[in-house]
């Protein structure tokens, strides 16, 4: 039995011409599909990129804040013991200020949760990308270290008034709450300097502290 296969109609060089016109049309179709999308994905990453500089920014008030009040917020910490110490002997002055300092407002990270979510961060070159997921993981540490601080602070403000009056339960949760608080400021000045280098390897210039508001902090109670 033979075969025979059909002949094209203007010859089977016209016809391999003809077929590579059309790959060559598909080749360059999906060419230009693959253009589009890698500009599309560009565009998307440098206003992602602009968002996350603009969150940095702000953020880094908080850190450039953190770093600097370091030092206040331990002589603060310093006279506290101090008062604790004395309250325990019921020598402490009658009258104590508010003891809680100004430690630090909202840390942002709106555009890391946005861009994640839009899944643009698939389209960041993995340096950028590696340096940015250390950023925000820290501010997420720094966040719940300011958060124990701040329960720690509020257990301090029992020597509001007069510390005379407190008992001896009352000195030993305040010791602990001390411990805790000086350990908190050390550790957030700490990742807060570390943030603000981070920021500077990805292009985030670090802001300037806010001299009133450091002047509050560094002021006795």
């Amino acid at each position: 039995m033979h075969f025979h296969l059909p002949k094209p109609l203007h010859g089977w060089r016209e016809f391999l011409g003809e077929v590579g016109i059309i790959v060559i049309g598909v080749l360059l179709a999906l060419t230009a599909e693959q253009v589009v999308e890698t500009l599309h994905w560009r565009s998307e990453v440098a206003e992602a990129r602009s968002a996350l500089s603009e969150d940095m920014a702000q953020t880094n008030r908080v850190f450039a804040y953190r770093v600097a009040a370091h030092d206040c917020v331990e002589r603060r910490l310093a006279r506290v013991q101090q008062i604790i110490e004395q309250a325990a002997q019921h020598q402490a002055p009658t009258t104590v200020g508010d003891v809680f300092p100004d430690i630090g407002n909202a840390l942002f990270k709106n555009a890391w949760e946005t861009s994640q979510a839009a899944q643009i961060l698939a389209h960041f070159d993995r340096k950028s990308l590696g340096l940015y997921g250390a950023y925000y993981l820290q501010v997420d540490n720094v966040h719940d270290f300011m958060m124990r601080e701040g329960n720690d602070w509020g257990i301090l403000r029992v020597l509001n008034g007069n510390p005379n009056r407190l008992r001896p339960s009352d000195i030993a949760s305040l010791r602990i709450a001390l411990s805790h608080a000086s350990f908190e400021n050390d550790i957030i000045a700490g990742i807060s300097q570390d943030e603000l280098q981070t920021s500077r390897q990805l292009g985030v210039s670090p802001p300037r502290f806010d001299q009133a508001r450091l002047a509050t902090a560094c002021r006795s109670f």
